[in-house]
């Protein structure tokens, strides 16, 4: 199955969203909304649909993937420093308002390199 296989080339923490695309295209629906979400909720996916062709939740999939990786960082990054000044390891820490949280490629001095996904 195609999320075993991503589970076992991906890092431990990589973040999966599942994203039925065509939603414009009704009438030749071949998965239901419902059998998307079941999947996705029994495998701890994230799930969105979305139509390429008008470009519906392409926007949202986007911020949403973007927010659960900004989550996932922040909680990584204030164990990090809650563990290292005092030990007690930051579990169920949280941001305060306004607080700047640091988001860098895993290897050090290497750029984000920006690119086209299909060109």
């Amino acid at each position: 199955m195609w999320l075993k296989e991503v589970e076992e080339n991906a890092e431990k923490d990589c973040l999966i969203m599942l994203v039925g695309n065509k939603m414009d295209l009704q009438d030749e629906r071949t998965v239901f909304v419902r059998d998307g979400r079941s999947f996705a909720r029994k495998n701890g996916l994230a799930f969105i649909e979305t139509s390429a062709l008008d470009a519906t939740g392409v926007e949202t999939a986007f911020q949403r993937i973007l927010q659960e990786i900004y989550k996932t960082q922040t909680k990584k990054q204030l164990k990090n420093v809650n563990g290292k000044s005092n030990g007690a390891g930051g579990a169920g820490s949280t941001p305060s308002r306004g607080q700047s949280i640091q988001l860098q490629p895993e290897v050090p001095g290497e750029e984000i390199k920006k690119s086209n996904c299909c060109g």
